[in-house]
């Protein structure tokens, strides 16, 4: 129990604006925080859709809450995976061999061509909320406990980068094949909740989020010879935008 808790208090830490625990990162407080870490997309997009609810008593104009809806997931997450997706995007824009790219994941210090991707990442995703119908936002709010419950698959279930440390967070023996389970129950149940709403707009996010992990796979492996956690977190950034986009086209398609 001690464990779990630990792993509870490790993952807000970690992953949101919430206080910082005074925690170690070890194997033993880490053992259960990729199945945390969901919970805190789950609120995420529980902020996320009070916004939808308040902001046309507030606004006037889409591109405030365009702004806010772009912009207020990765400051409530702490920019824990803009972080992953910065690095990831400087490493990969270098085009150098694949020794040096896990190095510069490792570099605090970014790089000219990660800003300027950040910059179109942040205008893309304002533009993309800007045409979302209020009800599509109900919709895709899920998309935060999707993409944080894939992030934890993917470290769990793929091979890892020669460099990468995602190792600790991966527990032994049969609590491995749990925590999995458990991943993709998480998935199923917010893609069933998306499709309950909307079933023509679930069916394109889906679509959208496969798109997302091959490609996510395709590059770490490729670049960087497995999974790590910045790939991860870039994964998790791109599904945040791929998933709004592909929602968008189906319901300017189907509406």
């Amino acid at each position: 129990m001690k464990n779990l808790w630990n792993s509870f208090a490790l993952a807000f830490s970690m992953y949101s604006i919430s206080p910082k625990a005074q925690l170690e990162r070890s194997r033993d407080n880490t053992k259960y925080i990729l199945v945390v870490i969901p919970w805190i997309g789950l609120i995420i997009g529980f902020i996320i859709c009070e916004w939808a609810i308040a902001y046309p008593y507030i606004c006037d104009y889409a591109l405030l809450p365009a702004v806010v809806g772009a912009v207020l997931p990765s400051i409530l997450s702490a920019g824990s995976h803009l972080d992953g997706f910065f690095r990831t995007v400087d490493a990969l824009c270098s085009h150098q061999p694949r020794e040096r790219k896990l190095e510069i994941l490792e570099d605090s210090h970014g790089g000219y061509f990660a800003i300027i991707v950040c910059v179109c990442y942040f205008l893309l995703a304002i533009g993309i909320w800007s045409e979302m119908p209020i009800d599509g936002i109900f919709v895709i709010a899920y998309m935060y406990v999707i993409s944080r419950s894939i992030y934890g698959l993917s470290i769990l279930a793929f091979k890892h980068a020669k460099e990468s440390k995602c190792s600790v967070y991966v527990p032994e023996g049969t609590l491995k094949l749990l925590e999995m389970v458990i991943l993709v129950i998480y998935t199923a149940l917010a893609f069933y909740k998306m499709y309950a709403m909307n079933p023509k707009v679930a069916l394109a996010t889906c679509l959208g989020t496969a798109i997302t992990f091959l490609y996510f796979l395709y590059t770490s492996y490729k670049h960087f010879g497995g999974v790590t956690e910045d790939s991860a977190g870039f994964f998790v950034q791109i599904c945040e935008v791929m998933i709004p986009l592909a929602a968008l086209i189906a319901y300017k398609q189907w509406w």
